[in-house]
């Protein structure tokens, strides 16, 4: 077994759209999730019905969330917006 290090680094954006092309491939409308950091881990948050990262980011703010940065799982580097 391999061990993976998952940790983010310290300058990890708070609140990150993450795009998961693999979930969005068997649920369309489920592609787009919002990873907030909060004191003792991370909170998911749904963002179903977007298909594109600022529409992900829309619903995050409908929702009361400031997302700075948007992901792919699997990506090195989160993206300004």
């Amino acid at each position: 077994m391999q061990i993976i290090e998952a940790t983010p680094p310290t300058d990890f954006p708070a609140q990150v759209v993450v795009m998961d092309k693999e979930v969005g491939r068997r649920h369309p409308s489920k592609a787009f999730y919002l990873r907030v950091a909060v004191e003792d881990g991370t909170d998911h948050i749904d963002l179903e019905g977007a298909i594109t990262p600022l529409e992900a980011r829309k619903i995050a703010r409908e929702k009361g969330y400031e997302p700075t940065h948007w992901m792919e799982v699997g990506s090195i580097r989160p993206t300004v917006f």
